[in-house]
């Protein structure tokens, strides 16, 4: 069935979509999308629906690649929408201005029986991939204004260079076209903003101290292990190319 790509104002015309109208690419054209936009919006839509829910192994357990996926789409409170760029080096301050209509669209338009498993994926092609990861830079504030909006903002692209947390051969951030996820901020989320100390401080006016067994993250300790860690998979990826490939969560 084709969907009805109703326009959201907020999100100045651009359709709020369900995931199963995400990826139904000739749908979205014969709603009235691109043909690069609807491709765009139904790679990430399966990416996103398969990708994360791959399970690899994190230290003493084996687990998906995100774990508050399968829960979310359980609950169906994944939704999608696109902005397709014209710049591909689209103005800091108009990304801004997309995510704040984001967030709101995220805070007005998304439900669901569990407020925590809410999920808005924003595909912009057109733009610069790495782009997206300068406009919520740490030195800028947009990202801790959306921490103080309880969302957590998280860059995706086909070349993003972060690792995860839990293993620096895994590239978990490269989807298949440029995209920013906004999901709830929560307690857990600690282990991705540690490092930032005004990042630190509005999680702290949310929820208080880290659990337990987060609050080493973010540490002089861990942040050695870190940089201890990036300087042997540097070292593996100059003099042995093929150990420092980002892990096929199947392997």
């Amino acid at each position: 069935m084709c969907p009805v790509l109703q326009a959201d104002p907020v999100l100045s015309g651009l359709p709020l979509l369900a995931v199963e109208e995400a990826l139904d690419c000739e749908g979205l054209m014969r709603a009235g999308l691109d043909p690069e936009s609807a491709g765009a919006v139904a790679d990430c839509a399966r990416w996103t629906t398969t990708y994360p829910l791959q399970k690899v192994k994190k230290r003493h357990r084996v687990e998906a690649i995100c774990p508050m996926m399968a829960p979310a789409l359980a609950a169906r409170s994944v939704y999608f929408s696109v902005k397709k760029g014209n710049d591909r080096e689209l103005p800091l301050e108009s990304l801004d201005a997309i995510l704040r209509e984001a967030a709101t669209v995220f805070e007005e338009k998304i439900g669901g029986s569990d407020p925590r498993l809410r999920c808005l994926v924003l595909v912009l092609p057109g733009v610069r991939g790495s782009r997206l990861l300068e406009a919520t830079d740490p030195s800028r504030e947009i990202k801790n204004e959306l921490l103080g909006r309880g969302i957590l903002a998280g860059e995706f692209f086909p070349g993003c260079p972060f690792a995860t947390t839990f293993n620096p051969r895994l590239f978990a951030l490269r989807s298949p076209a440029p995209m920013y996820v906004l999901r709830s901020f929560i307690e857990s989320d600690w282990r991705f903003i540690c490092q930032i100390p005004a990042w630190q401080r509005t999680y702290r006016a949310r929820f208080g101290e880290p659990p337990v067994r987060l609050r080493h993250l973010g540490g002089t300790l861990w942040r050695l292990r870190q940089k201890i860690s990036w300087r042997v998979e540097a070292l593996k990826k100059r003099f042995f190319h093929s150990l420092a490939e980002p892990t096929d969560p199947e392997s």
